[in-house]
């Protein structure tokens, strides 16, 4: 089924802009960015192609008028022949219509071919689509997460040199008092001045991430920049813990099977093959039925009326090598979409390979991350209390600031790598949905 269709059936209220949830957001990408556009419009041609192959199964009825004029007269009736008494009928003009039907006996296979290759052409359409929806999708669900990312870490820094300043002011007072020595001060500016230059490229990056999603959302980048979004993460570890070789496996069948990739070139194999039994069948001659009911007369007037009806054989005797291009044109696309078939197979092997070993690295990072975030705050207050009752030094107490931030910094990023890591195992397995979001990314007030 139709990724979108999925979407579009999990909308039952307009999305809050000043809070964009992460369905909202591939919802509205999915409804209007112009690569999923371009996709369903292939795929409405494919349907249109494949209407007009099923066509040449049916007879052809057509009109034919026509007004000639002669140098000289020229007879218009009789046309089969005189008899005694009979006397021609000649004008300059000759006026005739008439009504036509044709119809296609037997071709050896040619039309039959052409509609298999139409009907799989338009499987392979379909499938493009899904692939075009899944990687949309997935794209949003990271632009999504870069935003994340990149306020968490603005909280951090804010944190941070919120927790610098009130060294600085510290510092300041013993310098007052002649408590501290100068390099202090210098010490503890430099780290500020450099904490202030990390949070500068963090808003730039914020910025661009904020732009990105904007745009895939087709939404305006206020809104974003000043909306708030749900915090996420990965509500199944399951597959993260436990990623054996059978598991590996059977998740590398279901890619085969199901993804759309997959389809849409087991689709165009199906259909280049099927135009390869068409050119071939092109070596044989067609059968057809033809008649008519044509109408003849002079300024007008004096028609005369005859009906026709025949049986035609055709074969093009020589067709300058048109015909063996064809054939040949054929044959090569039939082995080129084998050999992308092979390459997309190894491609979806090392897809989930790869997905693989970077949820068990980001879950891995995780929970180390976690106990470290949660050591680092603590080192960073203990030596804030030694600093302050005078038995820590300050350089002591700056690394340790560092360091959290670090961890926390970190942190944010592994979690949202983890998200990521799931979300491109089920975009190459064809399973992103709105139920499937539900189930696995789990959204955070």
């Amino acid at each position: 089924m139709n990724v979108l269709l999925f979407f579009a059936a999990m909308q039952i209220s307009t999305p809050d802009s000043t809070r964009l949830t992460l369905i909202d957001a591939v919802n509205r990408a999915l409804k209007s960015y112009p690569t999923v556009a371009v996709a369903r419009a292939q795929r409405d041609r494919a349907s249109a192609d494949l209407g007009d192959a099923r066509a040449n199964w049916l007879p052809r009825l057509w009109l034919d008028a026509s007004l000639m004029r002669f140098q000289e007269p020229m007879v218009v009736q009789p046309l089969h022949g005189l008899g005694p008494g009979v006397t021609p009928l000649f004008d300059r003009t000759l006026i005739q219509a008439g009504v036509s039907l044709g119809y296609t006996l037997f071709d050896f296979g040619t039309r039959s071919a052409r509609v298999r290759a139409q009907r799989a052409m338009e499987g392979a359409a379909d499938a493009a689509l899904s692939n075009a929806e899944l990687m949309l999708a997935a794209r949003v669900v990271n632009a999504y997460l870069r935003v994340l990312t990149a306020r968490a870490l603005l909280i951090a820094q804010d944190q941070q040199l919120a927790r610098l300043n009130s060294e600085a002011d510290r510092v300041q007072k013993l310098l007052a008092e002649g408590k501290a020595a100068r390099i202090e001060s210098l010490r503890v500016d430099a780290e500020a001045k450099r904490a202030k230059a990390d949070r500068i490229a963090g808003e730039s990056q914020l910025d661009v991430a904020e732009h990105d999603l904007a745009q895939l959302a087709d939404l305006p980048w206020e809104s974003i920049h000043g909306g708030a979004l749900q915090s996420v993460r990965l509500a199944d570890t399951t597959l993260t813990v436990d990623a054996g070789t059978a598991t590996r496996a059977a998740l590398v069948q279901r890619a085969h099977d199901n993804a759309p990739e997959s389809l849409e070139l087991r689709s165009r194999a199906v259909a280049v093959r099927a135009s390869l039994s068409a050119a071939k069948a092109t070596r044989l001659p067609e059968f057809r039925l033809t008649s008519a009911y044509i109408d003849r007369g002079r300024a007008w007037a004096d028609f005369a009326a005859e009906w026709q009806v025949g049986v035609a054989v055709s074969y093009p005797l020589f067709t300058g090598g048109s015909r063996t291009s064809a054939i040949h044109r054929a044959d090569a696309d039939a082995r080129t979409v084998d050999a992308q078939q092979k390459a997309v197979e190894l491609g979806v092997d090392q897809g989930v390979d790869r997905t693989l070993a970077a949820l068990r690295e980001s879950h891995a990072r995780v929970a180390a991350l976690e106990s470290a975030a949660e050591q680092s705050a603590e080192v960073v207050r203990i030596e804030r209390l030694s600093l302050e009752v005078g038995s820590g030094t300050q350089s002591d107490y700056l690394e340790a600031e560092a360091n959290l931030l670090r961890a926390r910094a970190g942190l944010i990023e592994a979690r949202h790598a983890e998200v990521s890591a799931r979300v491109e195992l089920a975009r190459i397995l064809g399973e992103i949905t709105p139920e499937w979001l539900a189930r696995t990314v789990e959204s955070q007030p």
